[in-house]
């Protein structure tokens, strides 16, 4: 590397190297006319001299894309230009540290930090998106942190623009392996949900101090992104919220129909879980409507792949549109899918079988079935809703009415009898909830259904026996409890049982 400091490019003057990267140098530089410090990144010479005129565009087309982009959360390209030999843009010089630096050196971030980096990274590319833009290279290194905490993403080299989609150069493999989609490495054709796919990776890495996948050489790296499923990062980082877990590994989802459609989506999910944590709020009760909709479809998928019988699939679907046609009674929560073990490590989809995998569109039936109802609202109509059911259940059940002083008539204490009959519910490790044993349910509207039936054939009976499995969920008591109220049963009596 011929060092370019102190010498002058235009009216940019160096004042110190930077650093590297594959194709260019970065300096320091003040830009006399407006007295101000920016980045400039002039390509390395040795790469102009084998690469040529193709790796030049290439370099333009750089600046060209980023110049579209106007955001908050993505460097701003200034210019572009030449002096003799040396090709450089100039662009927003970010006082700070990537990402990747920033956790070797001080470690594992918080969660509240981790949301935030999620927050502003899924922002700047909801904007790249609107432009028809497709990064391609999002990693730790291209994630730039400034001195206030402050993200923005750099390095568009590697863009795609989606006017240039169908030409040669668009589908070559390009990016870094340990982030790369599977089309990205098929040789695909990308659209955004390639960079939700990196940047699930990325967040993988940042919650649990390492990436999903490594090996001794790119290609065995790069198999791993086609063929495997990462290890599940709640077991690599237990004290990870579970929804969290599962938003990351729905950005990392192999098939590109069941990740995230667009990061107006995940943006979507991402502020829900930011403003909940801000809030203090348990993250694992936070109604996701997006992650949700894709997790239904992806069970839909999943069932079919393991042969699932046609007439199966058929009243799955059939449930299904029922489900969005009809109007909700209550609170509608989906609780986290926790497959076992066996199923979880299965690919999830064959990767092969997408050649062209359109953008899913939801139909006008699926949004409609989307309670947008701000989270917060409903889970504090919940909290004040069972306080009051337990207050009126427990002045039923303890209650002593005052005693008369009346001469000759003495006061009885009716204390409840606990042998009385009740309907018992059971849930088990999958979070499927079962009713005197033989009915099953899966949804808030399923068990309400069951439980109302059961006060229908037995309305003296007012007590719910609910039994959990210890691996179940706590969203899945809730909506037992929430149900067996709805259905007009005054009492649930719970327990762990020993499965």
């Amino acid at each position: 590397m011929s060092d370019l400091t102190d010498q002058n490019l235009g009216e940019f003057q160096l004042l110190r190297h930077l650093g590297s990267g594959g194709m260019a140098d970065v300096y320091l530089a003040q830009q006399t006319s407006l007295k101000r410090f920016v980045a400039v990144k002039v390509m390395k010479a040795s790469v102009t001299a084998v690469s040529g005129s193709e790796l030049l565009e290439r370099f333009r087309l750089e600046a060209m894309t980023a110049a579209e982009l106007n955001h908050p959360n993505i460097v701003q390209v200034y210019t572009v230009g030449h002096e003799g030999p040396h090709h450089f843009i100039a662009q927003e010089y970010v006082q700070g540290s990537d990402l990747a630096t920033l956790v070797r050196d001080k470690g594992k971030l918080d969660l509240g930090s981790i949301l935030s980096v999620m927050r502003q990274v899924a922002s700047a590319l909801k904007a790249s998106e609107s432009k028809g833009i497709v990064h391609r290279d999002i990693k730790p290194e291209n994630l730039l942190v400034t001195q206030k905490g402050d993200v923005k993403v750099a390095d568009f080299g590697l863009a795609q623009l989606a006017e240039t989609t169908g030409s040669s150069g668009d589908r070559k493999t390009m990016g870094t392996p340990l982030y790369m989609s599977p089309e990205q490495i098929s040789g695909r054709e990308l659209d955004s949900r390639s960079d939700i796919y990196s940047f699930g990776v990325t967040c993988y890495q940042l919650l649990c101090g390492h990436p999903p996948f490594t090996g001794s050489s790119a290609a065995e790296i790069a198999m791993q992104h086609v063929n495997e499923l990462p290890p599940p990062l709640q077991e690599e980082n237990p004290e990870l919220p579970v929804v969290v877990c599962r938003l990351v590994h729905r950005m990392m989802a192999k098939r590109r129909s069941l990740r995230y459609q667009s990061a107006t989506e995940l943006l979507e999910d991402i502020r829900t879980l930011s403003a909940a944590f801000k809030q203090g709020r348990s993250l694992d009760l936070v109604r996701l409507p997006q992650l949700e909709a894709l997790e239904k479809l992806a069970q839909a998928e999943r069932r079919r792949l393991q042969g699932t019988s046609e007439g199966d699939a058929e009243n799955t679907t059939a449930a299904r549109s029922s489900a969005s046609a009809t109007p909700s009674v209550g609170p509608t929560m989906v609780m986290p899918t926790r497959q076992p073990e066996a199923i979880r490590r299965q690919p999830e989809l064959q990767v092969a079988e997408e050649e062209d995998t359109p953008r899913r569109e939801r139909s006008p039936a699926e949004n409609a079935s989307i309670d947008l109802t701000p989270a917060v609202d409903v889970t504090f109509q919940l909290l004040i809703f069972f306080m009051v059911t337990a207050s009126f259940s427990m002045q039923k059940a303890f209650d002593v009415p005052p005693a008369k002083q009346t001469d000759g008539i003495s006061v009885s204490v009716v204390v409840p009898d606990e042998s009385q009959t009740a309907v018992k519910v059971q849930v088990d490790a999958d979070n499927t909830m079962l009713v005197e044993e033989s009915q099953t349910a899966d949804t808030y509207r399923e068990i309400l259904e069951l439980l109302m039936a059961e006060k229908s054939r037995s309305p003296d009976v007012n007590d719910v026996e609910l039994e959990l499995h210890p691996d179940s969920t706590h969203e899945a008591r809730v909506i037992v409890i929430d149900a067996a109220a709805q259905a007009g049963f005054t009492r649930v009596k719970n327990k762990v049982a020993e499965w």
